[in-house]
């Protein structure tokens, strides 16, 4: 592997244990749905005994607020496992195990994990499908790409203008991945390019270029020396 894109000890330690506790907590997750849905049979039980006995069993007094309260939380239980999801993709963005997922939904995560960081300008993110049904991507680590975008991304922020909108989309072109930074509305003001550019290059994308529209494209090949993506990173000290 190339040395420049070995992960750290600091980094697979992070890897490591982020993912082990996100795998951890799906399963807590799962504990919580399994009590919600006794929860709504319990309810639905209450209210078919209430009609069949005209009201003169069950009728829990505060069935309909304990049934907004359930739906309540199967929200926030969905959005907790889409960002642990996100997550675990994240974590193992560097070793290249778990669940095997293409570029736009590696970057769907991402967004997802950012949104924090996005909403402090209330800019919204989107990720556009991609135009080819089936295409062949090139064998790139999820870290090689989805860091420095990240890194873009932040550095674009700043000088964007507040409740604007971000569209990503990605293409494989050979053995290179282009990641293209479009705005919702207008153009990228020309200090939110001028920091996109900056931080592309320094985050290691191998070209980063304003196309016409004053669109932000980063392109990244995969180095001969890196090891595919398929293939987790050798032990330390493994021949």
């Amino acid at each position: 592997m190339d040395a420049s894109k070995a992960p750290s000890a600091d980094g697979r330690f992070l890897g490591t244990v982020t993912a082990a506790a996100c795998h951890d907590l799906m399963n807590v997750f799962a504990t919580f749905n399994q009590a919600l849905g006794l929860m709504d049979d319990c309810l639905a039980a209450d209210a078919k005994t209430t009609r069949r006995t005209f009201g003169i069993k069950g009728g829990f007094a505060y069935r309909e607020r304990f049934v907004e309260l359930t739906a309540m939380l199967r929200g926030q239980l969905a959005r907790a496992v889409g960002l642990t999801e996100a997550l675990a993709l994240a974590a193992h963005s560097l070793d290249g195990q778990g669940r095997a997922a293409a570029p736009p939904e590696a970057l769907a995560a991402l967004m997802a994990l950012a949104e924090r960081l996005l909403k402090r300008r209330k800019i919204t993110a989107e990720v556009a499908p991609c135009a080819e049904a089936a295409p062949s991507w090139p064998p790139l680590r999820r870290a090689d790409y989805l860091g420095p975008v990240l890194e873009t991304l932040l550095a674009c922020l700043p000088h964007l203008p507040m409740g604007g909108k971000i569209c990503l989309s990605c293409r494989a072109d050979g053995d290179a991945l282009a990641v293209t930074l479009t705005p919702g509305d207008g153009e990228f003001p020309d200090e939110a390019l001028a920091a996109g550019l900056y931080a592309a290059r320094a985050a290691g994308a191998a070209e980063a270029d304003v196309a016409p529209g004053k669109t932000l494209t980063l392109v990244f090949r995969e180095s001969p020396t890196t090891q595919p993506a398929s293939c987790p990173p050798q032990a330390d000290g493994a021949s």
